[in-house]
């Protein structure tokens, strides 16, 4: 799937590396890594910190090598109150499902609510 294709359309995008990781904010809300060329591998909320996360992933190796469509380059990411990051990850992931017939390559599960 695509990254414009996500509904709501996350508002900010920055580059995926520790060169650029405190330029992401300390802020609850949902992010998507994406390829260079806008492919969705992963999407993910943070209830406290999208910082966090991105620091998270960036310490692991499997989310930051190439896979048959590509590396993590982009982080795109809403901010949004800790109440709202549910159903939107919950949104993000059911369209990757319905775009693509799977999760996003990077998501190991569908997590409950």
């Amino acid at each position: 799937m695509k990254v414009n294709c996500l509904r709501p359309t996350p508002e900010y995008r920055m580059q995926f590396a520790w060169s650029h990781y405190k330029k992401v904010p300390e802020n609850s809300g949902c992010y998507a890594l994406v390829t260079y060329g806008g492919e969705v591998l992963y999407v993910g909320l943070a209830t406290t910190s999208i910082r966090d996360r991105m620091k998270d992933h960036l310490d692991t190796p499997k989310k930051t090598k190439a896979g048959p469509v590509g590396a993590p380059f982009w982080i795109y990411y809403t901010l949004c109150s800790s109440v709202e990051v549910n159903p939107i990850e919950r949104g993000w992931m059911n369209q990757a499902i319905l775009e693509d017939g799977a999760m996003p390559l990077l998501n190991g599960i569908y997590s409950p609510l």
